[in-house]
């Protein structure tokens, strides 16, 4: 801890998007600090509106990862030194880097900040962007993230609410209202990138009958491009395919008033815990302890794995890990969400 007096603090947490919503402890625990300050956050273009809507951030930078991408080009390059230069034009006094990979290191290290805080152990040299740079202690990912801001000079808020853009919460009544939606209803988001994260689909149909045997609607999310991955789901009377209308600020109202959020390791789960709503969460290759819902343990259904053999990115896996997870198991579990 410093006496530092920052007047303009950056946050870069561009991805992913799940994570993007779960670092907002960090922001609500630098404006507690710094209510004067001005706050921004760099994040990836399109990821905007998960955060936009949060009053402690005042400002988002976007970061074009397609630009990066294509570094190597002549309009890439030069896109990127440009994007660098207004980093440094911003003239902030504090900035955290809360991703710590090759990329995030170098916005730090572009902004030539007088703190520049990050992990000692931060991947792909990101470390080499920082002036400053933290020991973690902490297993959870929020709680790393928190320790940047700890050594910021900020007492630790864990305040993790999310806020959803009054456009947004519009559009959602009015959904409802022409889809003649029952007043409480229950999100599934069955898809993710990786299969191996993946619940089977039709384990998620049985959890949509529970639902409506309890008399309350069943929407299932997730981004369209992901539609092929619910077809058979959404094919049950129903069952409300909401995929071909969201955005993602359309997602977060959706999980916003959810009544349960049944969900994969995924980012509509890490919204639903920034809306404090119930959820039931599944993991199989991905350790709760570490990326699980945050101070949320008790709802989590993880199967029996060990976690230094596996990996969720491996293609062998498929599956095969979240098949273990019974449909009676998440079933009774739902039922007593419901139910409470």
């Amino acid at each position: 801890m410093h006496d530092l007096n920052p007047k303009r603090i950056l946050l870069i947490r561009p991805s992913a998007l799940g994570d993007v919503c779960r670092s907002v402890p960090v922001v609500a625990s630098l404006h507690k600090r710094w209510p004067e300050a001005t706050i921004d956050w760099l994040v990836q273009k399109g990821f905007e509106d998960a955060i936009s809507a949060h009053p402690n951030v005042d400002n988002t930078i976007l970061f074009d990862r397609e630009q990066m991408r294509s570094w190597y080009t002549p309009k890439g390059f030069f896109a990127i030194l440009s994007f660098l230069r207004v980093l440094k034009a911003k003239k902030y006094d504090l900035v955290l880097d809360a991703q710590g990979l090759g990329r995030s290191g170098l916005f730090t290290w572009a902004t030539r900040a007088q703190s520049r805080i990050g992990a000692k152990n931060a991947r792909e040299f990101a470390w080499l962007g920082y002036n400053e740079r933290v020991d973690i202690q902490s297993t959870h990912t929020v709680d790393c993230m928190l320790e940047l801001a700890q050594f910021a000079g900020a007492e630790i808020l864990p305040d993790m609410q999310l806020y959803v853009q009054k456009k947004d919460a519009e559009w959602w009544d009015e959904y409802r209202v022409d889809q003649l939606l029952h007043e409480k209803y229950m999100v599934l988001a069955p898809t993710s990138r990786w299969k191996s994260k993946q619940w089977p689909i039709e384990y998620f149909a049985k959890i949509a009958e529970v639902a409506k045997e309890k008399g309350i609607g069943v929407v299932v999310v997730g981004a369209p491009a992901e539609a092929s991955q619910v077809e058979t789901l959404t094919m049950h009377e129903g069952v409300l395919n909401l995929l071909p209308e969201l955005t993602i600020g359309r997602l977060m109202a959706v999980v916003s008033r959810a009544a349960i959020v049944v969900a994969n390791d995924s980012a509509a789960l890490h919204m639903a815990v920034g809306f404090n709503r119930p959820i039931v969460a599944l993991y199989g290759p991905t350790n709760p302890a570490t990326v699980g819902p945050y101070l949320q343990e008790s709802s989590v259904i993880s199967a029996s794995v060990s976690y230094d053999e596996v990996h969720y990115r491996s293609s062998s896996i498929g599956d095969s890990i979240m098949r273990t997870i019974e449909v009676d198991q998440v079933a009774k579990r739902v039922h007593e969400v419901l139910d409470s």
